[in-house]
């Protein structure tokens, strides 16, 4: 097996993707890298996203090498050395990418990258996709209902900011950052996209609502999808991860988030996972 992965899940944020890289983590089939988030492709097509996607992968890095010397794990000095690789030297090049795969566990195994950004790649970026990983590559997209998907990154965005309840409307505004909000959910445009450049059955679009009826058939669905030989029992699939606090959320703020996720709702309600 190439040391490249054999399945991207491109998203949705706010969609249960860090749930979805805790379970697929247990599955013996399967291996994930240390970092949730490499953001290689999105770095690479997403300009923006570049004041920000090396400091991400040396906080993801820091907190992996912290985990590792706090649980009282005998230190593994090839795997520091492999953690600190990724956040020194040439980030976000190709040898980067195909260095974070390079391990022993990964030999023989189906590997991973999630990355919710990757779901915002231009037309040329999904293509690079394709041309460095291969026809056969495996493409998830988890969908939530847009309202809701909107309002949970809401939540994330205000509270990274230390915004509450009794913050002004003002502070409100500053910090809910509704450009991402609109960008990260704009299925109508994303999905059509992939589709273009990927053959139907390399694209699985998944339902949020899935996950919060049946974890466990979500889960075996991602498996049949990949054509893994084990059903994995996860002891921890009905657990959720990184919840946002339920804020009340000011009324022009969630109005404004009601009018964002209305361009999405006839194109969710109108695809069928």
């Amino acid at each position: 097996m190439s040391n490249l992965p054999h399945f991207l899940c491109i998203g949705a944020q706010k969609a249960g993707t860090s749930w979805l890289y805790k379970q697929l983590k247990q599955h013996p089939e399967i291996w994930m890298p240390p970092v949730k988030e490499l953001h290689y492709f999105d770095h690479l097509f997403c300009k923006g996203n570049r004041s920000w996607t090396t400091g991400h992968i040396r906080r993801a890095v820091f907190g992996s090498l912290k985990w590792h010397v706090n649980h009282g794990i005998e230190p593994d000095f090839d795997y520091i050395r492999y953690l600190s690789g990724l956040a020194s030297g040439e980030m976000f090049t190709e040898q980067w990418y195909r260095t974070a795969f390079d391990r022993p566990g990964a030999k023989g195994k189906v590997i991973g990258d999630i990355t919710p950004e990757y779901c915002t790649l231009p037309l040329d970026g999904v293509h690079y996709v394709k041309q460095l990983l291969g026809d056969n590559v495996r493409i998830i997209y988890i969908i939530r209902d847009p309202y809701e998907r909107a309002l949970s990154q809401l939540r994330m965005n205000v509270e990274r900011r230390g915004i509450g309840e009794s913050s002004s409307i003002d502070e409100w505004l500053a910090a809910a950052d509704f450009d991402a909000i609109e960008n990260r959910g704009n299925y109508a445009e994303y999905i059509p996209r992939w589709k273009s450049v990927f053959a139907s059955g390399q694209v699985k679009i998944m339902p949020f609502d899935l996950i919060k009826a049946d974890p466990c058939h979500f889960l075996r669905e991602l498996e049949r999808f990949l054509e893994l030989e084990i059903s994995h029992e996860y002891d921890s699939a009905k657990e959720p991860v990184h919840q946002t606090k339920k804020y009340k959320i000011p009324s022009v703020i969630s109005e404004k988030i009601r009018e964002l996720a209305s361009s999405q709702e006839k194109f969710y309600s109108d695809l069928q996972c």
